[in-house]
């Protein structure tokens, strides 16, 4: 099968926009469980490394990586600490299992999306 120089073309674009830092996460089993749910519930405001409308998973997982439960309060009881942005909605429907998992897995994927850069 000859191959179409178009098709080349378009199949290294696809190669070249894939997110290398939520790719070559190893995650563990429970952050594996949140990566799932922080799809649909969180990545609409939250990427890897860099601000959507909420801060990027980097910066969250420096702050809490120490405290893993402390975003899943923040889920529960959201505050506001930026005026230039929309204040974070209440996760308080989501059982807390379900947000530690998804906690587990910012901080796994924010750690390695700041070991890599922007």
């Amino acid at each position: 099968m000859k191959w179409s120089p178009i098709l080349a073309a378009l199949l290294l674009l696809v190669a070249a926009c894939k997110r290398p830092a939520e790719e070559a996460v190893a995650l563990s089993p429970q952050a594996a469980k949140g990566k799932a749910m922080f799809s649909t519930l969180c990545a609409a405001c939250h990427a890897p490394s860099s601000k959507l409308v909420g801060p990027p998973l980097s910066e969250i997982a420096g702050l809490y990586r120490a405290d893993p439960a402390g975003i899943v309060r923040w889920a529960v009881t959201p505050g506001r600490k930026r005026a230039d942005v929309p204040p974070m909605p209440s996760f308080r429907g989501v059982r807390e299992s379900d947000l530690a998992d998804i906690a587990q897995y910012i901080i796994e994927a924010g750690t390695a999306a700041g070991k890599q850069g922007p």
